[in-house]
């Protein structure tokens, strides 16, 4: 018993153990054309990956604009993939382009924005590793300051570790973030400034930016800010406040423990980056699934998504956040099926006119047994004479 405990315990010490995957992106700065790495460890097979890429920068209203990650490498595949754009500040009359190229193959979709100049543009393909010449999306500004965002996500296939790297172009000067998200939760986001100013970094960091409004709400010279709202690319999920400057809202893979009685409506949703405290109090909505449906939004907490307290109004459930993190709508989950009940299953009658084909039944084994014993019996007998 011993050697066998002693085995065991040297079969254990050479398994290795689970390692949490870990991301790197730099640099921090760039200028427009420059290459962004981002750097992945211990990836295991099978994770929810998502890679998003945004920016935040000015534009003259009338003029075209475009965003552009050029010689996308990707050292893993993607399975279930899913490519979406999303741009605010488009012009209505206009459609905006996205555009995915690979060699010879190419995903385009044009779309034009609502009234309120948003563009959400949504591709399921799976993303093979390898090497893009460009993901891009294009339109016509129509507002003073643009934010765009493109999201590559999937289940990853490939090599545990590798470098994602791209050219980031068509942006002069603003601010670009790099998000990771790996099951659901984050692993890294980072802001990089683009051209020569640096306030745009600053701004999308820590909200820095946004001092001339703080500085409005704090004295006596202005008017307070006035409410901003960003979305997801899908368009369910919107986060409204007065300091989200630099906020996004991501939409991922459900992952973690449901609380008991509870399901999910759809994915989940990342406010981003996932460290960010507002100053004050924002509001994320939900798309609300059906008229007269229990609901509540959960937050994820350690791998448990927990309710927290939530608001119907009309076609909305909302909730009050201070900070990112990961979202998601939960209904009450169908009851199970009552194992005391048994399914009958009956058989239409068969028609006249319908041939039918029978198999004679099997002859019973019960009467042939004293038949059976008899014979074994005599050939032993004859053996022995």
């Amino acid at each position: 018993m011993k050697k066998f405990t002693v085995f065991m315990i040297l079969i254990l010490l050479l398994i290795p153990a689970a390692t949490a995957a870990t991301v790197t992106i730099s640099p921090t700065k760039i200028d427009p054309g420059d290459t962004v790495t981002v750097n992945v460890k211990d990836l295991s097979d099978n994770a929810t990956f998502s890679l998003g890429i945004s920016a935040e920068f000015d534009a003259n209203p009338g003029d075209k604009f475009s965003f552009t990650a050029r010689d996308l490498t990707l050292p893993f595949s993607l399975n279930e993939g899913k490519l979406s754009a999303y741009t605010k500040g488009t012009n209505l009359t206009t459609p905006a382009l996205f555009r995915a190229e690979r060699g010879e193959t190419s995903l385009v979709q044009g779309k034009r924005p609502n009234e309120d100049g948003v563009i959400q543009i949504n591709l399921d393909h799976d993303i093979s590793s390898g090497t893009y010449d460009l993901v891009s999306l294009r339109g016509e500004a129509a507002a003073k300051s643009i934010i765009t965002e493109m999201t590559m996500l999937g289940t990853k296939k490939g090599p545990a570790d590798g470098t994602i790297s791209f050219a980031l172009d068509g942006v002069e000067s603003g601010t670009a973030t790099v998000a990771v998200y790996i099951d659901g939760s984050e692993a890294l986001s980072q802001k990089i400034a683009i051209g020569s100013s640096s306030s745009g970094g600053s701004s999308g960091s820590g909200g820095s930016g946004g001092s001339s409004g703080s500085s409005g709400s704090s004295g006596s010279s202005g008017p307070a800010p006035a409410p901003a709202t960003t979305s997801s690319v899908d368009g369910r999920v919107s986060l409204t406040g007065t300091d989200i400057d630099g906020a996004g809202v991501l939409a991922l893979a459900v992952k973690g423990t449901l609380p008991d009685g509870w399901s999910t409506v759809g994915r989940a949703y990342a406010v981003t980056p996932e460290d960010r405290n507002f100053t004050s109090p924002a509001v994320l909505s939900f798309s609300f699934p059906a008229a007269e449906t229990t609901a509540t939004i959960a937050r994820l907490e350690n791998g448990t998504w927990s309710p927290i307290p939530s608001k119907i109004k009309g076609d909305l459930i909302t909730t009050s956040v201070t900070r990112g993190g990961s979202y998601v709508l939960l209904v009450p989950a169908a009851p199970e099926p009552d194992p005391t009940v048994t399914a009958v299953t009956t058989t239409p009658t068969t028609s006249a006119t319908t041939p039918v084909t029978t198999t004679p039944a099997a002859t019973p084994l019960a009467p042939l047994l004293p038949l059976l014993a008899c014979a074994i019996l005599m050939l032993a007998r004859g053996r022995r004479g």
